[in-house]
């Protein structure tokens, strides 16, 4: 059986060789026949000769089947509506059709259309290509002049466009949100970018401008993260508008041209790669936040900025010196957290250091502050835990709560004559301070002012002090002697609290009312001298102060205290001594009785 099989199984193998071989030769055929009709399919070049006829030229066998398309001649409404409808397929409805993915306008003219829908004579409609999300590439016409608002709005795919020399402006939105564009060409003529015309355009690296560019409009290239590289310094822009370049974050270095008068809010806020901007001559305004958060901006040079606005430079961790010679007005925050400022120099006819304008700046070390500044804003200084010495000028007249809490290293102050306001928790936890001099026309010491100077020795008040606030020199640990000015009607809850080296005080003859805990802990405090006018001691006022050996009180009838108010006082240790007859009326009273010692004076 074997012998009659074998030759069956070698002609069938012959067979099998001259089937495929005939296959094979059938196959390349094929490829070639098609494969050009393929290809043809693949790229198509249309020419119109007049507007209105790209639907005649491009059949519905045909309009479906390219990647790339190229068309010529003029274009009318109806013709773009067509161009519309191809590049706005996002998905084929046949095996046979393909998405378009590259479209070659350049020898195209759109022409003026009028009727229910209008185009302008090279003008590219709004909207035109909005999200078109398989678009890749694209040539704009030779004639074109403006590309419209949103024309490209979304084409998340678009990688690179061409733009001719004829185009004069770019429309608000026009590339919005073309995450992945990657190349562009702009126009040598190019006089206008508007409002977010590059928005969201996340891979474009690089931008070449034109010299006739006058117009960057605002938030033209905001979050252009990819951003490394773009010329406006031979361009004849007038201002920075606002956050054109805001979140550009590898943008290292920028030179503006010598047109630029202004930079905009938020301008290039939280551009983290920029080391360096080489501001014009003529800059007299920088915006709310311009530069905020540009860590890595190390110096800045502004000689002719009059207006530096609110927290422009916050957090730009790297700056070290800033030069402004010609300031008048300098907003709230504007250098809050730069945290390796060491240098500042401001001249001009500034009026007033904002609220926080400083705070934060933990490496500066001095500052001189200009002649004309008549009030410091609260948390002015905030946290400059370098500050060693402020130079404080005689148009001085306020300054704000915590304008200076917690500057830990600054040594002394002196605050000038025309000063009327001092705000609460000024100096708190300026833990070095070691002497204060106020010569102004302040009325009270607010709440906090001095609160844990542990270092504060020498304290010098001006007579017109009328109260004392609560905490406002609370853990002045090595305060030993005060002066309190004879006007001063009360002192406030803890005042003095835990001040251990105050050996003695004398209370003024105008005060009325001591508070609660006032001078609590004074561990060290002997004498008390205490007005005829007091009326009231506060509970604890004077508790725990074990060294307290006499108290002198002015008044004939016993200021009203509480059980606590001397509370850990040693009352045999301690003498009370009262006017002549005034005895009685303090062993009388129920608190008062309870020193024990309580003699008239002689």
């Amino acid at each position: 059986m074997l012998s009659i099989k074998e030759p069956i199984i070698v002609n069938d193998m012959k067979n099998v060789d001259s089937i495929k071989g005939m296959v094979k030769r059938l196959f390349v055929f094929t490829m070639l026949t098609v494969l050009p009709l393929f290809a043809a399919a693949q790229q198509l070049t249309v020419t119109v000769e007049s507007e209105g006829q790209l639907g005649a030229q491009l059949p519905d066998s045909i309009r479906y089947s390219m990647t790339d398309l190229k068309i010529c001649g003029p274009l009318n409404v109806n013709d773009l509506k067509i161009i519309q409808t191809l590049t706005s397929r996002v998905k084929a409805k046949k095996s046979s059709e393909q998405l378009l993915t590259s479209l070659d306008l350049s020898e195209a003219e759109i022409i003026e259309s009028k009727g229910v829908v209008r185009t302008r004579a090279n003008v590219l409609p709004a909207a035109m290509f909005l999200n078109c999300k398989t678009i890749e590439r694209i040539i704009l016409p030779n004639t074109l002049t403006e590309i419209s608002r949103s024309c490209f709005s979304g084409c998340i795919n678009l990688k690179e466009v061409t733009m001719s020399d004829a185009t004069e402006q770019i429309g608000d939105y026009a590339f919005n949100n073309c995450v992945s564009l990657e190349n562009l060409t702009l126009s040598s003529h190019l006089k206008a970018i508007e409002n977010h015309a590059f928005d969201g355009c996340v891979s474009l690296s690089e931008v070449k401008l034109p010299e006739t560019v006058t117009l960057i409009d605002a938030y033209a290239f905001n979050n252009c993260k990819a951003l490394e590289e773009i010329n406006i310094e031979g361009t004849e822009i007038k201002r920075i508008n606002d956050n054109v370049f805001s979140g550009c974050q590898k943008l290292k270095n920028v030179e503006l041209p010598q047109s630029v008068t202004a930079i905009g809010n938020d301008a290039f806020i939280n551009c983290t790669a920029l080391e360096s901007i080489k501001m014009s001559d003529a800059i007299s305004e920088i915006g709310n936040n311009a530069f905020e958060n540009c860590s890595s901006l190390d110096s800045i040079t502004m000689v002719t900025a009059m207006r530096i606005g609110s927290e422009a430079f916050k957090g730009c961790s790297h700056l070290t010196s800033i030069n402004v010679e010609m300031i008048n007005r300098l907003g709230n925050a504007a250098f809050q957290d730069c945290v390796n400022l060491t240098h500042v120099t401001l001249n001009g006819n500034l009026q007033a250091i904002g609220s926080e304008t400083f705070s934060g700046c933990t490496s500066l070390t001095a500052f001189t502050t200009p002649s004309t500044v008549k009030a410091i804003g609260a948390r002015a200084f905030f946290n400059c835990r370098s500050l060693e010495k402020i130079e404080m000028p005689e148009s001085l007249t306020r300054i704000y709560d915590h304008a200076f809490e917690n500057c830990t290293s600054l040594k002394s102050l002196f605050i000038p004559k025309l000063t009327k306001q001092l705000g609460s928790d000024t100096f708190e936890n300026c833990i070095s301070l070691d002497s204060v001099f106020i010569q102004g026309f302040v009325e009270k010491l607010e709440d906090d002012i001095f609160r844990y100077c542990r270092s504060l020795r020498v304290v010098i008040l001006p007579v017109s002090i009328k109260s004392i606030g609560d905490n406002a020199f609370e853990q002045c640990l090595m305060l030993s002697n005060i002066t309190l000015p004879i006007a001063v009607g009360s002192i406030g809850d803890n005042a003095f609290e835990k001040c251990l080296s105050l050996t003695d005080i004398i209370i003024p003859a105008a005060c009325t009312s001591i508070g609660s805990s006032a001078f609590r802990e004074c561990s060290g405090l002997m004498r008390v001298e205490l007005p005829a006018a007091l009326k009231k001691i506060g509970g604890n006022a004077f508790a725990k102060c074990a060294a307290l050996t006499e108290i002198a009180v002015g008044s004939p009838l016993p200021p009203t205290i509480t059980s606590s108010t001397f509370k850990g006082v040693v009352s045999s240790a301690c003498r009370v001594v009262v006017p002549r007859g005034a005895k009685n009326n303090y062993l009388n009273d129920k608190s008062w009785k309870k020193l024990a010692q309580i003699t008239e004076q002689n």
